[in-house]
C-alpha cells in the first residue's frame, strides 16, 4: 500500500510540473525566478553585459547593485491571455528606482561639468562620472512599480518566452528612465 501511495505521489508531482511547464504564467514566474535566485545564466550575461562598460572596482560595484536588484525584486502576475499559440502575460515588478539616481546623476554633470574634467584636457574624466553615479545608485531605497508584458509563443506544445526589448529589460533593472 505504501509503495502504491508513493506511486501515486510521484506520478501526482510529475504531471502537476509538467502542467506547470506548459502554462504561460508559470513561464514568466520561471524566468524571473531566475533574476530573483541568481540563476547561473542569468549572472553569466550580466557579466557579458558589464564587462563592456565597466572596469575595476565599478565593475564589481555595479554588479553588486544589480544582484541586489535581482534578489529584492518583487513581481505579481496580475494578467494571462491565450489567444491560439500567443499568450500575453502581464506583470507588475517592483525594483529599486535606480532610474531617480541616473538622472540626478545626469542633471549633475550637465551643471557641474568642471568637476569632472580630467586634469590635461577638457574632456570629462569617464571614470569619476561613473563613480559619482554608482555613489547616487548606492544610496537608492525607494521603489518603483513598472509594467511588463510578457510576450510568448506555443511551439511543439511548449510556450516559449520571446526575447524581452530594451525598455522592459531596463525596467527589471530600474533603470528605466520615461
Amino acid at each position: 500500500m505504501k509503495k502504491i501511495f508513493i506511486g501515486l505521489l510521484v506520478l501526482t508531482m510529475c504531471a502537476c510540473s509538467l502542467n506547470l511547464a506548459g502554462n504561460p504564467k508559470d513561464k514568466v514566474k520561471e524566468f524571473l525566478d531566475k533574476y530573483k535566485n541568481q540563476d547561473a545564466d542569468v549572472l553569466n550575461d550580466l557579466d557579458e553585459i558589464i564587462s563592456s562598460e565597466y572596469k575595476g572596482d565599478n565593475k564589481d560595484r555595479y554588479k553588486t547593485l544589480m544582484i541586489n536588484q535581482y534578489k529584492d525584486m518583487e513581481y505579481d502576475i496580475v494578467d494571462e491571455v491565450i489567444e491560439d499559440k500567443k499568450a500575453i502575460v502581464t506583470v507588475d515588478i517592483k525594483v529599486y528606482d535606480y532610474s531617480k539616481a541616473l538622472e540626478y546623476s545626469n542633471n549633475y554633470l550637465s551643471k557641474h561639468k568642471d568637476e569632472f574634467l580630467k586634469e590635461v584636457t577638457d574632456d570629462i574624466d569617464q571614470d569619476k562620472y561613473t563613480k559619482y553615479k554608482l555613489d547616487e545608485m548606492e544610496k537608492v531605497s525607494d521603489k518603483r512599480t513598472y509594467t511588463i508584458n510578457f510576450v510568448l509563443n506555443k511551439k511543439n506544445n511548449d510556450w516559449e518566452l520571446a526575447p524581452l526589448n530594451n525598455s522592459d529589460i531596463e525596467k527589471i533593472h530600474g533603470v528605466y528612465i520615461e
